[in-house]
């Protein structure tokens, strides 16, 4: 019995998506300050089919740029594009524009690793374990090529438990390469 709680913190943690970083050749250095550039607030990421029409997903790029909760659709449905600035090492500074209208603007936490810079990992634990609970893990890194395109690399995943039942996802990763804005 005295085995039990600790087995699950074990359990809880070891679930946490690993973000595996691609072998990238042309990646800008980075200064603190500096503008890293401006880009689309969103992108289209088309899936080929062998057979089908090929499938589009729009992703919102800014959504990863933020720290705060919930939806911006009031200044989303505005925006023209972001700006994105390392403000330190350990800090970069997202604004969401129109034209040349600030909308707002989040500061992003993480470090620079390898030229990249690794935002905070987020996770978060919901419910009251063992009966229910849910274990949500994020991670998201990015990078500034020769040609000012931002290399975006994200990954996902959730588990959780009904008493002793267990589910999760198989963990999700995902790698954009975003283009800068042109006015």
């Amino acid at each position: 019995m005295r085995y039990i709680f600790p087995v699950l913190i074990m359990v809880l943690f070891a679930s946490c998506v690993s973000l595996k970083t691609p072998k990238r050749t042309d990646l800008e250095t980075w200064t603190s300050p500096m503008l890293i550039g401006k880009y689309p607030v969103r992108i289209n990421q088309i899936a080929k089919s062998g057979s089908a029409r090929d499938t589009v997903f729009p992703i919102t790029i800014w959504y990863m740029f933020k720290n705060s909760e919930g939806r911006d659709s009031a200044e989303l449905a505005q925006a023209t594009h972001m700006e994105l600035r390392l403000v330190d090492k350990k800090h970069v500074s997202s604004t969401l524009f129109n034209g040349e209208k600030a909308l707002k603007t989040d500061i992003i936490n993480g470090h620079l690793k390898n030229g990249y810079f690794r935002k905070k990992h987020n996770l978060s634990l919901s419910g009251i374990p063992p009966f229910y609970w849910a274990l949500s893990s994020n991670k998201m890194q990015f990078a500034l090529g020769k040609e000012k395109q931002l290399y975006i690399d994200q990954a996902d995943e959730t588990n959780g438990s009904i008493l002793i039942i267990m589910a999760g996802t198989p963990g999700f990763t995902r790698s954009y390469t975003v283009l800068p804005y042109k006015d």
